[in-house]
């Protein structure tokens, strides 16, 4: 509707309810009457309404009903766009990442030779093995944490002697003799390479167990401190769990 017809109409209609409202007779006394019998829920009687009036009425309805209802959606803006489900969640199990050298260790060609017999030999990718010295030492080979921790894979105190070593001595080893250190302790628990060396790391008592084996129960100690290692659904930390999470860092 234009401008000039939507005001047009809205003069008529106000011109109407003022004509309608000069046409309202008093009450009469038989009126008068009724009501205080019937009280004020009788309704009153309006004349009825002309033709031009009734006209002008709906023609400012119709102008408010236009301007106050939405315009209907387009058949494109209908339909909402298709959105792509969100991927499942799943375990991984195979350590896929391509890792580089930590540090000035890729200037030491004795270490990255032992590195790669060592992969060799375990089954594993020489990426996987330069993951958990990235992340357990930063490639640094006389680190040592207040724990008592020590060099590329953080051997404790405790898993020294177990070698037949000390921590003070893996400190003063060269990165290649730290490899085959560690080449040690994976013998030490028949390590097959059918597991992630996250395995290693965390619990190697469970080296070749199956993926289901439970490792740490929901709730106890390790499982509160270890978010990441626990079953997708917030269950036990399984060695499926814990392969899972060390494989996702790839």
């Amino acid at each position: 509707m234009s401008e000039f017809t939507y005001k047009d109409s809205l003069e008529r209609a106000r011109k109407a309810v003022l004509d309608s409202r000069s046409k309202f007779a008093a009450p009469t006394a038989q009126e008068t009457k009724e009501a205080s019998v019937e009280g004020l829920m009788r309704p009153r009687m309006r004349p009825e309404q002309t033709e031009a009036q009734s006209s002008a009425a709906t023609g400012i309805g119709q102008a408010l009903m236009e301007a106050l209802t939405p315009e209907a959606p387009t058949e494109s803006s209908s339909s909402a766009p298709e959105t792509s489900p969100r991927p499942e969640a799943r375990y991984e199990t195979e350590f896929k990442g391509v890792v580089a050298v930590p540090g000035s260790l890729s200037e030491d060609e004795e270490f990255t030779q032992r590195i790669e017999a060592l992969a060799d030999k375990r089954g594993i990718s020489s990426s996987e093995l330069y993951k958990v010295i990235q992340g357990e030492s930063g490639g640094n080979p006389t680190a040592q944490n207040k724990s008592g921790a020590t060099g590329l894979f953080q051997f404790m105190p405790a898993t020294a002697r177990e070698l037949g070593t000390t921590t003070a001595a893996v400190k003063a080893m060269s990165p290649s003799e730290q490899v085959d250190l560690y080449d040690k302790y994976l013998e030490r628990w028949n390590y097959s390479g059918s597991n992630r060396l996250g395995i290693m790391q965390a619990a190697p008592a469970f080296a070749n167990s199956s993926p289901d084996t439970v490792i740490y129960g929901k709730n106890s100690a390790a499982w509160k401190q270890n978010p990441g290692w626990r079953e997708l659904n917030g269950g036990d930390i399984t060695v499926r769990s814990i392969n899972s999470y060390y494989a996702k860092q790839s």
